[in-house]
């Protein structure tokens, strides 16, 4: 039995395209809700702390040097 290149033995020829694109649109929706969650968990308003002025100055002040430098 001779078969045409156009027959398949598989489901209807556009049925992969759905598949695909549930499998593309669950990956994309774990991807948003982890990115979501990381932002939660580490950058999310809550876990920033407040900075004056004098906390910053002291932690960038850089201590006097002794001696010379030729």
């Amino acid at each position: 039995m001779v078969r045409s290149r156009t027959h398949t033995s598989a489901a209807a020829p556009g049925s992969w395209r759905g598949v695909l694109r549930r499998h593309l649109a669950a990956l994309l929706a774990i991807k948003l809700a982890a990115l979501l969650l990381l932002w939660v968990l580490f950058f999310s308003p809550a876990h920033r702390s407040a900075v004056d002025g004098a906390a910053l100055a002291r932690q960038l002040a850089v201590a006097p040097q002794q001696g010379t430098h030729d």
